[in-house]
């Protein structure tokens, strides 16, 4: 209970502090990870931000704080964004996009520092992946990944050769520690290659794909061996709602 009205005392000031500037939002229609070309857009809280499609846009134009969820539609398909706008007016967007037949990568968390921490584990979803295709073995190990965040709210565009972490769904920054924050977010990436460590050689695969990782809220334990395949209905027996501890 405290802890709620010091949140609502925060925003409270927040809004006193940053006068309201109503900011636009653009999208390129069907690239920026909606998988279809929208025709139609519908704003649950149209009090919140307005939205309209003008040829192979999107454009979103912030009216009051708050948050609202949107759904795009091309007749046939959906896809849904959830739009936070912050007490400054700036528009943060996070999308779930209609993936058809789009292969996606099911990314789950490990335990660490002697099972007192959990940390997200992208590059063992990505190494499953291409182990499972051959292209790499299961005694390998990655160690550089060079790709384009096509949703860089999740995860931001490779720097140094390392996945980096993006921000919480209202735009706050994401700090290491707060990792467990992008559980049940998905993100669509574009690899260029990947440098892998194999029989203590460093071996270059030029991997040009777009693959889509979601991001579980299934904790493993260290030593736990994570299964091929895990369904939504399915909980692992240590998943659980936690932050990761420092």
């Amino acid at each position: 209970m405290l802890k709620q009205l010091l949140e609502g005392r925060i925003v409270t000031l927040n809004c006193k502090e940053m006068p309201f500037q109503p900011h636009v939002y653009k999208m390129q229609n069907g690239v920026e990870v909606l998988g279809i070309e929208a025709k139609s857009l519908q704003i649950e809280n149209d009090k919140i931000v307005a939205g309209y499609i003008v040829d192979q846009s999107v454009f979103f134009k912030s009216l009051h704080f708050g948050q609202t969820n949107i759904i795009f539609s091309d007749g046939d398909n959906k896809a849904i964004a959830q739009l936070f706008v912050r007490p400054s007016g700036e528009i943060i967007v996070e999308v779930k996009p209609y993936l058809g037949k789009t292969e996606i990568i099911p990314v789950y968390y490990r335990t660490i520092l002697a099972d007192t921490a959990i940390a997200i584990d992208l590059k063992g979803a990505l190494k499953h992946y291409l182990v499972a295709r051959h292209l790499m073995k299961e005694e390998d190990a990655i160690t550089e990944v060079h790709y384009q965040s096509m949703h860089p709210n999740v995860l931001k565009d490779s720097f140094a050769g390392n996945f980096v972490l993006g921000c919480h769904v209202d735009g706050r920054a994401l700090q290491n520690a707060e990792e467990y924050a992008l559980a049940n977010r998905q993100a669509s990436l574009k690899f260029s290659k990947i440098v892998i460590q194999q029989q203590g050689t460093r071996k270059v695969i030029a991997f040009h794909k777009l693959l889509t990782f979601m991001i579980t809220n299934h904790v493993f334990m260290s030593y736990e061996h994570i299964p091929e395949y895990i369904s939504n209905n399915e909980k692992s027996p240590y998943q659980q709602d936690r932050l990761r501890l420092v």
